[in-house]
């Protein structure tokens, strides 16, 4: 009896399953937390693979823009970029890292790995995961024409012209270090405010209109004036009496300039009508429109509380017939600032292969004035193409040669409207009541709306020639602003805002490695 019942208590035991649930339970939860967790682990993983794919290229790109480094030099250049892009506080450590200059294919090769500590797999044993990555740019062949077309306004003073004096050097210096060859790059400068400069050493030459064909010569006083000669002595007319004859002549302003003592004209030019004020429509005699016209500040009536009256008007009347006395001109002493007013920056540069040239004509630049930037772009066209008047660009049909201009702003464009008759200050435009800029107004908003149209136009202008315009805005607040230069741009990733002087740096380093002709090749 006693052993029947152990044999039945022995069945019954051997036919329980609920304690296998939890053994097999128990036996597949390792496996199952190491997948889980080691999936956990290779995405780990594939982001520091991501972030060390990032590192190894800003390290291909930092080493290939430099020419002729030692095996060391490169070596420690791309440590330097990988420690920047790849810090200590990321997944891993980066180790392996070899640099192979290959000077037959111009080309930089960067290879690392990075090791990546695992969580969950170290309970099988895998303790790190090692990801590689290999980098490798190439330089272009093809030669490179820059303008750089930079704001010199008043309110780029202080440590903001010395940011972008730094900034532009450092684009010069990498440029012309990456070039194979001398010749290969040419840069050129054009500083801009309300006017730009084109250096007095053209005072007079035939595409300045030394003639006055053009009629914006003294549009602000009609463009020509009655002049009366006369011959013989007595009032009386007939013979041996005097003879006067009147003769309509149009007004010069390199003429003005000769007649007001101590007035040299500083090197200024007026923007041409549109639509050439933003092309590069070769100047020519047979169409005076064309031509560009020496910029004349005049003196502005005694009455009306104006702000450029530097000498009496010596008549009476009303704005029209003093600013038309041009009778007060001559032989009159004022200070060039005077008759050069709203002409504030140093001269352009053309293209050119002198690195000292363009870094001195960088240094040189200073901070006074407004903005007209569609009248700096024009300047920056007109000095990379091949015409009239600076010709040392190549044809625009040279496929080996990149044309890039970069243009930089701190601010929106400004024409100062007043309540005037004359509607404005007098500034490349003239005054605005001689509607050049196609509206007569003194707000201040409508006219610097007229001149954003004219960027955009300009812009616009400059890419279908082709040219890789870069845009950049410097600490600026204004969104439509931002939004204009962006739009400026040949692609939004060539626009940089940049709101310290570290990120313009950075914006004008970036410009370099793009035009050293860098590219990615796997």
């Amino acid at each position: 009896m006693a052993m029947s019942r152990l044999f039945q208590t022995l069945a019954r035991f051997l036919g329980n399953r609920r304690g296998n649930v939890a053994m097999i339970f128990a036996l597949s939860l390792l496996p199952v937390t190491l997948l889980s967790g080691g999936a956990v682990d290779l995405s780990q993983a594939m982001n520091a693979r991501s972030r060390l794919a990032q590192a190894l290229d800003a390290a291909a790109l930092a080493v290939g823009v430099n020419t002729s480094l030692s095996n060391d030099d490169a070596l420690d250049i791309a440590n330097d970029f990988i420690a920047a892009n790849y810090p200590g506080r990321e997944l891993g450590t980066v180790t392996n890292v070899t640099v192979s200059i290959d000077d037959e294919s111009d080309t930089v090769t960067v290879r690392g790995e990075a090791r990546v500590r695992t969580t969950m797999l170290g309970l099988a044993g895998i303790d790190y995961i090692t990801v590689h990555w290999e980098s490798e740019v190439q330089r272009a062949r093809q030669r490179l024409e820059l303008v750089m077309v930079l704001d010199n306004t008043g309110s780029m003073g202080g440590s903001k012209i010395r940011s972008l004096r730094s900034s532009a050097e450092l684009l010069t210096e990498i440029l012309f270090e990456a070039a194979d060859e001398t010749g290969d790059v040419r840069i050129g400068l054009v500083p801009f405010a309300a006017t730009v400069n084109v250096g007095t050493q053209h005072e007079r030459v035939w595409w300045l209109d030394p003639d006055a064909l053009s009629p914006q010569h003294a549009e602000w006083a009609g463009g020509t004036v009655e002049v009366e000669t006369c011959t013989g002595r007595g009032r009386g007319r007939g013979r041996g009496g005097r003879r006067c004859e009147t003769e309509e002549i149009r007004v010069n302003h390199w003429d003005l300039f000769d007649q007001v003592r101590n007035a040299a004209w500083q090197g200024c030019v007026e923007a041409r009508l549109p639509p050439y004020d933003i092309d590069d429509t070769p100047p020519s005699v047979g169409n005076p429109a064309t031509l560009f016209v020496p910029y004349f500040s005049p003196d502005e009536p005694d009455i009306g509380g104006y702000s450029n009256d530097y000498l009496s008007d010596g008549i009476g009347g009303g704005v029209t017939e003093r600013l038309r006395n041009l009778l007060k001109y001559d032989g009159a002493w004022t200070s060039e600032y005077r008759t050069n007013r709203s002409c504030t920056t140093t001269p352009v540069t053309p293209l050119t292969t002198n690195r000292r040239q363009i870094e001195n004509a960088i240094s040189d630049m200073d901070a006074s004035g407004t903005t007209n930037i569609p009248n700096g772009i024009g300047w920056g066209v007109r000095v990379i193409s091949p015409g009239e008047p600076f010709t040392e660009g190549v044809s625009y049909a040279d496929d080996e040669v990149i044309k890039a201009m970069v243009i930089l702003t701190d601010g929106d464009n400004v024409m100062s409207g007043r309540n005037t008759d004359l509607m404005s200050d007098y500034e490349a435009y003239g005054y605005a009541v001689d509607g050049r800029l196609g509206v007569r107004s003194s707000s201040r908003r409508v006219l610097s709306r007229a001149l954003d149209d004219r960027t955009e136009a300009a812009c616009d202008y400059a890419k279908s020639l082709g040219i890789r315009v870069y845009t950049i805005t410097f600490q600026v607040s204004s969104s439509s602003t931002r939004d204009l230069m962006r739009n400026c741009a040949s692609h939004s990733s060539l626009y940089f805002d940049s709101p310290s002087d570290e990120a313009l740096e950075d914006a004008f380093e970036m410009i370099a490695g793009d035009l050293t002709g860098l590219r990615l090749s796997r």
